[in-house]
């Protein structure tokens, strides 16, 4: 993961269409993850876990990750479409895993945890739920990791805020914009120059930089308009879209 950015205040006027175009997309994301799941499971009251942290994702290669609220999901892909649409972008839509990894465990309490009816042995839930959790977790790191851009899509849904911080009720969302901030950030091959020149432009100004305190106080906010300037200042698509990105939003 090279950059995040904070994207909040958005809309489409041609909403259904750019969702038909990031649905499409969701769902082979979806048949690729689903596609793995009853493989991970032995049949011995096992979990094959190398297995399934080598293989969650087993033909995905996304350009954005993009973290959401599961209350935002039609936001989110519709915002997919609209960067698939303007850019030839692929993006990965971070909820194309809780359902499955959901799935999985209902499958496993089901075969293996279960003592009655309705009934689930609390220490064997327990276990089965925090290895499918960790096991997730590794897989969204690698996933972070693989992608070069982070979008997070901020709104009311996936945080609140008071006087002092923002907060999230989402333990992803917690865990991916954590994992945001100590994450290795190397520099594409394609930008190795720009950067040395925007580097050496930021030691010449000198300027004074404060830190926030917030979990992703180094991603850039993105809007509406910002959105808009992007996808008018380009003439061609794919991955040096996002160089056009980064140059109108340079870190400071």
């Amino acid at each position: 993961m090279y950059r995040g950015f904070n994207v909040k205040g958005i809309k489409f006027d041609d909403g259904k269409s750019l969702y038909d175009l990031g649905k499409t997309q969701s769902l082979e994301h979806n048949a690729a993850i689903a596609q793995e799941l009853n493989s991970f499971i032995l049949g011995n009251g096992k979990i094959d876990g190398t297995k399934m942290q080598s293989n969650w994702f087993p033909t995905i290669e996304a350009d954005i990750f993009l973290s959401h609220s599961r209350k935002d999901l039609n936001l989110a892909i519709t915002l997919a479409g609209w960067l698939k649409k303007k850019f030839g972008l692929n993006t990965f839509i971070d909820s194309s895993v809780w359902g499955y990894s959901n799935d999985l465990l209902k499958q496993i309490d089901n075969d293996y945890c279960k003592i009655g009816n309705n009934l689930y042995s609390y220490d064997s839930r327990n276990f089965s739920t925090s290895h499918v959790h960790m096991m997730l977790a590794s897989a969204l790191t690698m996933m972070i990791d693989q992608a070069e851009t982070l979008f997070f899509l901020n709104t009311p849904q996936s945080l609140s805020s008071d006087d002092v911080k923002q907060k999230t009720v989402s333990p992803w969302i917690y865990f991916e914009l954590t994992t945001s901030r100590f994450i290795r950030k190397p520099i594409p091959d394609r930008r190795i120059q720009n950067v040395i020149t925007e580097a050496y432009t930021m030691i010449k100004k000198a300027e004074l930089n404060i830190e926030d305190t917030v979990a992703f106080s180094d991603f850039i906010t993105l809007g509406a308009a910002e959105l808009i300037a992007w996808s008018h200042s380009i003439g061609t698509k794919g991955i040096k879209t996002l160089d056009k990105l980064y140059e109108l939003h340079p870190l400071n």
